[in-house]
């Protein structure tokens, strides 16, 4: 299983000094989605702000001591994967990259990389991604395969194969 980056991307933990960034971040990838909201400029940008803060609490409360990681091209910030690891699994609690490096392979690579680890441990991974997100057929293309949902999120899990899958 290929496992390289693309030449010029790294990983590096995130410090509380990237939280500008990922604040940016979490905006880029959210304006498609609020170009048809009632919103003006300023409401969206509060809106987005909030949203983020609550996002960013989450992921910091419930997975405290996990990897979360800055992507950098070239040491600038392009991106975030954020990985919690479990007795019987790893968690693929978020990946993002601005939408200027999206479709480049980079996402692709990361998520090998992980599959690497996983099948290293013998351990599945698991995510949440919504059902009309893009990042869905990217998961398919990778093995990930489709398992409960609702209007919001749908499970995906992947098994190295070193564990069978549940019957």
């Amino acid at each position: 299983m290929r496992n390289a980056l693309p030449t010029g991307i790294s990983l590096r933990p995130i410090t509380d000094h990237d939280k500008v960034f990922m604040a940016a971040l979490y905006a880029a990838n959210r304006q498609a989605e609020l170009a048809n909201f009632p919103f003006n400029d300023q409401q969206k940008t509060l809106f987005l702000q909030s949203q983020f803060e609550a996002q960013y609490r989450h992921y910091f409360t419930h997975y405290p001591s996990q990897r979360f990681t800055l992507i950098e091209q070239q040491g600038q910030p392009v991106g975030r994967l954020l990985v919690a690891e479990h007795p019987d699994h790893l968690r693929l609690v978020d990946i993002a990259l601005l939408p200027s490096h999206q479709g480049l392979g980079i996402g692709s690579a990361l998520l090998r990389q992980l599959q690497a680890e996983a099948t290293t441990k013998a351990l599945a991974i698991k995510l949440q991604v919504a059902p009309a997100s893009p990042a869905q057929r990217l998961y398919q293309r990778l093995g990930f395969v489709a398992g409960e949902g609702d209007a919001f999120y749908l499970a995906m899990t992947w098994l190295p194969q070193t564990i069978a899958p549940a019957k």
